[in-house]
């Protein structure tokens, strides 16, 4: 059978920044198409609900959301990148390269035909203790794809299709450390989830320091 999604792979722009102290490594699986973006980073679409949730962790408001000038769009990024060194959190995608249906944003409509590399943050960053995996259900979100990711890197990590479920916890051992990884929901707004429980999610943890 013919598969749906596009036959050209679509790339990850090349976001990445780093902070100083990663105590907390945040997962996404893909931004949404282009079309889609109010600003060039992590999250783009300022309708999904993960910026506001660190913004209010950190004690902070965000200024630029959507509707931005050239200018505007780079100090959006800024402001998030405050954010996150403000909570030692670091913010990376699993995917480096996709193919979707049309301009779906949805985890169901995408397939990941290449990781990002995610171990090298790990092992950059010894500090590092939980990584966090938001969206569970989808072939492709966030989880499954992190789990598919140690399995082809050899990373025992025991957990079963079962296992896979919201607030579930694994750990998994690299570069002689052991790093637990917490499943939680997705912070897109076409799940049914509020924002205040995402809030209550995240705060768990990612702290304020």
């Amino acid at each position: 059978m013919k598969s749906s999604l596009g036959c050209k792979p679509e790339k990850h722009p090349n976001w990445y920044k780093d902070v100083p102290k990663m105590k907390c490594l945040i997962l996404g699986s893909f931004p949404p198409h282009e079309s889609k973006w109010h600003y060039p980073f992590y999250y783009p679409n300022s309708a999904n609900h993960f910026w506001n949730i660190l913004a209010k962790i950190a004690k902070k408001e965000l200024a630029y959301t959507k509707n931005l000038t050239g200018k505007e769009k780079l100090k959006a990024v800024e402001e998030r990148h405050e954010i996150m060194r403000i909570l030692n959190a670091g913010v990376q995608n699993m995917g480096l390269k996709i193919k979707r249906k049309g301009t779906s944003a949805r985890d169901t409509d995408i397939e990941i035909v290449e990781f990002q590399n995610i171990l090298s943050i790990i092992e950059k960053h010894k500090e590092l203790e939980k990584i966090l995996l938001p969206g569970y259900s989808a072939k492709n979100s966030t989880a499954r794809a992190f789990l598919e990711y140690l399995d082809s890197k050899g990373i025992l990590h025991g957990v079963k299709v079962k296992d896979i479920k919201l607030n579930a916890e694994f750990s998994i051992n690299v570069f002689n450390r052991k790093i637990k990884c917490v499943i939680l929901n997705s912070t897109s707004r076409a799940s049914s989830i509020t924002k205040n429980e995402l809030l209550k999610q995240f705060k768990k943890h990612v702290k304020l320091v």
